[in-house]
């Protein structure tokens, strides 16, 4: 995974916006949607910003929007996923096989307590 690699998460929103240039990011520019992603430099750039990495260091693998499948997960995408739906400050790490369901500590305390050690698997993400 790349760790370059950034998207913008609105803290109150389950929306999760698009990958941004890391380049105009650098220069700290306002938050540009990324184009494309150099595979060597394990970084995302605008159509702007993609000319310029071309230019300098034209045998670099990139792929464009009709390859994101070839992109990797972002960090913040990532950390979103794991983030509790019920308790935004924690982070899921248990499952409840009795319940079939994901938990973090404040849920295992809340609704799982009482058959804590029967039903609860603790899981490394």
């Amino acid at each position: 995974m790349a760790t370059s690699s950034q998207s913008s998460v609105k803290p109150s929103s389950n929306e999760v916006k698009d990958y941004i240039c890391n380049a105009c990011e650098d220069q700290n520019n306002a938050e540009t949607s990324a184009d494309f992603y150099c595979k060597q430099c394990k970084r995302f750039y605008c159509g702007n910003c993609i000319d310029p990495h071309g230019k300098t260091l034209a045998k670099h693998t990139t792929f464009g929007r009709v390859e994101i499948d070839k992109w990797p997960v972002s960090k913040k995408v990532v950390d979103f996923l794991h983030t509790c739906d019920v308790h935004k400050e924690h982070k899921i790490d248990q499952f409840c096989n009795l319940h079939k369901q994901l938990c973090c500590p404040q849920c295992v305390s809340d609704q799982h307590r009482y058959v804590l050690f029967s039903c609860l698997v603790i899981i490394t993400i």
